[in-house]
């Protein structure tokens, strides 16, 4: 395994055992009134994405995708650039100051991947969880928490344990080969 290659291996399982906590950091974006509604409701909506039932095989596989699109979703809420956006990516320094690097680097080891993943997110504003779109959860405090309770219940039973990352995710030719079969389903489903 090249080094390019173990980076991003060692990132992604990192990221897989931290989406628990990367959808706080989202749920800030969500209820911080100065940050740009369009960046709220992204933000709520990957949320929603990973609450939503994952498909696949148990385990941290299942995972990649969301850890991977969480990432690019904390990239795109901070895009436009104005005082909340700085502040903002000030407050959360540790998670912001590697994210550039990281993207590039999953955009390299992805390869025509990266760009079908992240084409999810604009999508992303239009799901519904129980009943509830990223815009409620934007215009309404009330929504805003339970979005919040759920992505709390998610981090108390995240079923991934760091031992079940280190077993099972071993080389990155496995994060690939889950993100080639997750894009050939999804070519399944859709009508010809």
């Amino acid at each position: 395994m090249d080094s390019k290659e173990g980076q991003f291996l060692e990132k992604v399982c990192a990221y897989i055992l931290s989406l628990p906590y990367d959808l706080d950091v989202l749920q800030e974006v969500v209820t911080d009134p100065d940050l740009e509604r369009e960046a709220r409701e992204l933000a709520a909506g990957t949320i929603v994405h990973t609450l939503l039932p994952q498909e696949g095989e148990a385990g941290p596989l299942r995972y990649v995708d969301d850890a991977l699109l969480v990432r690019a979703a904390l990239d795109k809420v901070m895009k436009p650039q104005s005082d909340a956006t700085q502040a903002f990516r000030s407050r959360f320094s540790e998670l912001y100051e590697k994210l550039d690097e990281d993207l590039k680097l999953f955009e390299a080891c992805l390869g025509d991947l990266w760009p079908w993943l992240t084409a999810k997110l604009s999508t992303f504003p239009k799901l519904s969880y129980k009943g509830k779109k990223p815009s409620q959860c934007v215009d309404d405090q009330e929504t805003a928490l339970f979005l919040y309770e759920a992505g709390q219940e998610f981090k108390t039973n995240f079923p991934i344990s760091e031992s079940q990352v280190r077993n099972k995710v071993r080389r990155a030719e496995q994060v690939v080969e889950a993100l080639q079969k997750r894009r050939a389903d999804v070519k399944k489903k859709k009508p010809a």
